[in-house]
């Protein structure tokens, strides 16, 4: 610890060169350490200092001052033997950010990733320097024995948007070397200028602007209305937000994902709001809201058959359809990160969730959700799905001409199927088996890992390439191969009743609900058909066939008994892999661990 302590100190030291020289160059290059930086702006530059040991370079406006907290720093340095990440990060918080930060010190985020292919750790802090209130950013990367840091700063009186943009640009082109060899006491960074590409806003770039968000989204209702004549949908979503920071806040972030068109916004009273940078829009709200107290803005966007069509082609969303019935999904504005910083999806928070359609006569939707209204007025429809116990994880819906084609109740479920107007009469002929399969499988997986607390599920036979879930909705294509809704039905336990969060978390949420459908197969038709099916999973190394191996490890009455106690326990809070893995024992998390580890 000693060693790291006066890394530290020598760290901190560098980082505030007196009497800077500055580079004038679009690229920071240092050839001993085998690392590249871009600016963020065209019109900052670099001023390298350090020890023969470390190398430290600051990122600045060329005409700022230091004392004004707008600066990025690169720090490179090498250790005696492999670098301890967490070792470094913990010292670092106690023996340079808290005292440094004050009483203000807070750490905002921490957590794992890796970055160039190197294991990384992601921390933002805030406090106050010099009476200055500020945020400051840091990643650690570990290559072998060298250390890279890389922090950006904010203070919090300037837009934290347009700084946000270029520090994007800068994360986005830092390169890394596989190999970097220890540098010579007499070594001399290399720098070499060198064209920077632009980066354009995309969805990475949009969550990222949302990292560290105050906003804690508490309920949406939003107005969907759909026009056949020029296939196009209009989207107005009130959000009602409660600012969790410690201070008044009184501008408000948030991301339309592409490729939605964003309108326009509007505060709580209906007053219109300037969103300034539509790939970045920020409303600045009439009054700041206290922490803890809420507000809620309403934003207006849209989607027309030509962008629609671009879903199709780019994503797992699909469009509405005048002809046929498409799912929509994940279409509400953000006002908080999805993703961590290394990509992962983090727990969505609990909200209320109100969708109303305003539609043709003829047309209809179906939403996660239950539903509360369904009424005719002159020639238009409106229905209403209200989503308050069972919130989706990612919202869905389907419009088009549909019609309920069955209604099965079983003890303790009731069962409704949708199916397009046109395809009525074929629906019907197949819709037995289908409910049949459904009714199975949730008798099956009530009583292997618990009972859930639905009682309605609505079945939406729609165009879409693969089942999908969204609370108690299913959305399916007529010809959907069994096990696909049997997988779907699995997504009820593992991703929409117990959320998955954590390292590992998406390879989880796919394992869980394949290795449900094969232990269904072994009680319906015979352990000789689960046998075949892992080995087909084996073959091609699907994340199923991980959670086999430990099953076998264990043995399967314990592993049973862990991914039911799993279930049980995780019902109301998140549950992470290392849960899981805390559940199935030593011999059980070594078959696992490599893969989790690995996604």
């Amino acid at each position: 610890m000693g060693v790291i302590a006066a890394f530290l100190c020598l760290v901190a030291a560098a980082a505030v060169p007196q009497d800077p020289g500055t580079l004038d160059v679009p690229v920071y290059r240092n050839a001993v350490f085998g690392v590249a930086l871009p600016r963020p702006f065209p019109d900052w530059v670099f001023s390298p200092g350090g020890t023969a040991q470390t190398a430290t370079v600051l990122f600045h406006p060329r005409q700022g001052s230091l004392r004004e907290q707008l600066w990025g720093a690169l720090v490179l340095t090498a250790f005696d033997g492999p670098v301890p990440l967490d070792a470094v990060a913990e010292q670092r918080l106690q023996s340079t950010w808290q005292p440094a930060l004050g009483r203000s010190f807070a750490v905002l985020t921490r957590d794992s990733l890796r970055i160039a292919g190197f294991p990384a750790l992601h921390l933002v802090m805030s406090g106050a320097v010099n009476r200055l209130a500020v945020d400051v950013e840091e990643y650690f990367i570990a290559r072998g024995n060298d250390l890279v840091i890389l922090q950006f700063r904010y203070p919090r009186g300037l837009p934290r948007d347009s700084i946000a943009a270029g520090y994007q640009r800068a994360f986005d082109g830092l390169e890394i070397r596989l190999a970097g060899p220890t540098p010579a006491p007499d070594a001399v960074p290399e720098v070499v200028a060198a064209p920077v590409a632009e980066v354009e806003p995309d969805e990475r770039t949009e969550n990222r602007r949302l990292a560290g968000s105050p906003w804690r989204p508490r309920a949406y209702e939003a107005l969907v209305r759909f026009d056949p004549e020029g296939e196009r949908v209009d989207f107005s979503v009130r959000i009602e937000v409660v600012n969790d920071d410690i201070r008044p806040r009184d501008s408000l972030g948030f991301a339309v994902r592409r490729p939605f068109l964003l309108d326009g916004a509007r505060s709580a009273t209906g007053q219109p709001l300037a969103i300034g940078d539509q790939d970045a829009p920020n409303v600045r709200l009439p009054r700041p809201v206290d922490p803890q107290a809420a507000t809620a803005i309403t934003v207006a966007f849209h989607l027309t058959s030509a962008l629609a069509s671009a879903i199709v082609e780019t994503a797992s969303a699909l469009a509405i359809s005048s002809v046929g019935v498409r799912c929509l999904a994940d279409w509400l504005p953000k006002v908080t990160a999805w993703t961590d910083s290394a990509g992962r999806a983090l727990t969505p928070t609990p909200t209320r969730f109100t969708v109303r359609f305003d539609l043709p006569e003829d047309f209809t939707a179906i939403s996660a959700g239950r539903l509360a209204a369904d009424f005719a007025a002159g020639n238009r429809r409106r229905v209403t799905w209200l989503a308050e116990d069972n919130v989706p994880s990612v919202p869905a819906f389907v419009v088009g001409r549909l019609r309920r084609v069955a209604m099965r109740m079983t003890p303790g479920l009731t069962i409704r199927v949708w199916a397009p107007e046109l395809d009525s009469a074929r629906a019907a002929a197949t819709v037995g088996a289908l409910v049949g399969t459904l009714r199975d499988a949730w008798e099956y997986f009530s009583r292997a890992f618990g009972r859930l607390t639905i009682e309605d599920v609505d079945v939406a036979l729609a165009d879409a390439s693969e089942a999908r879930t969204a609370g108690a909705t299913l959305f399916l294509s007529p010809a959907a191969p069994v096990d696909s809704v049997r997988v779907a039905v699995a997504r009820m336990w593992w991703g929409e009743t117990v959320r998955l969060a954590g390292s590992g978390a998406q390879w989880l949420a796919d394992a869980l609900p394949a290795w449900s459908v094969f232990q269904l197969r072994a009680a319906a038709e015979g352990d000789s058909v689960r046998q075949r099916l892992v080995r087909a999973a084996e073959s091609r190394r699907e994340p199923v066939a991980a959670l086999e191996a430990a099953r076998r490890a264990i043995g399967d009455a314990r592993f049973r008994t862990a991914v039911r106690a799993f279930f049980l326990e995780h019902r109301r809070t998140p549950g992470t892999p290392a849960d899981f893995l805390a559940l199935i024992g030593v011999d059980g998390s070594s078959a696992l661990a490599p893969f989790l580890q690995g996604r």
